[in-house]
């Protein structure tokens, strides 16, 4: 299995947006978290308000910031408690605010 992968990130909040493509490693999955690799994500209005920080207020992103809240893809890794989803399931899913990052 790889250990990086390629992802989008921002490292500030800007008018101006400027989105960089960087390798982090793959992360570590908590035993109710699924591991999932993306197929497709989604490029909304969203993002544009979290680029330029209008949404700092509701949640104050840590930067580097992978981009991303909505995404397709398949199921590569499930925690021990999880129950309801194994590897190789097809997915869709819109990501909590916490734990954004589907451009990767």
């Amino acid at each position: 299995m790889e250990t990086l992968m390629r992802v989008a990130q921002i490292t500030k909040y800007s008018k101006k947006p400027h989105i960089q493509i960087n390798e982090i490693p793959i992360p570590e999955i908590a035993d109710n978290e699924v591991l999932v690799k993306v197929k497709a994500a989604a490029v909304n209005p969203l993002e544009m308000l979290i680029i330029t920080g209008s949404v700092k207020l509701i949640q104050d992103y840590e930067f580097p910031l992978t981009l991303g809240n909505e995404l397709t893809g398949v199921i590569e890794k499930v925690g021990k408690n999880v129950t309801e989803f194994q590897v190789g399931d097809a997915i869709y899913t819109r990501l909590p605010l916490e734990k954004i990052g589907a451009f990767a």
